[in-house]
């Protein structure tokens, strides 16, 4: 997938074509964002975020939440 990116953009970079290339560029980025290994990616970095973000909540819950570390914080 990168390579495809890395492609599309030196090609855009370095093409003297004209507004025809940008053309061509959209359609492509068209293709390539909307293709189902873009949206697997996608959905995959977002189940992994969702767990790490759970996973801190859990941790801080559990510090805020657990009665050794209760003098640490004392309420002013």
């Amino acid at each position: 997938m990168g390579v495809i990116i890395g492609v599309i953009v030196g090609y855009a970079l370095g093409s003297r074509a004209g507004p025809d290339a940008w053309r061509e560029l959209e359609d492509a980025w068209s293709t390539i964002a909307s293709s189902e290994e873009v949206r697997d990616l996608v959905s995959g970095a977002v189940d992994i975020v969702s767990q790490v973000v759970k996973k801190r909540a859990e941790i801080v819950a559990g510090i805020i939440g657990s009665p050794e570390r209760a003098e640490l914080w004392p309420v002013a």
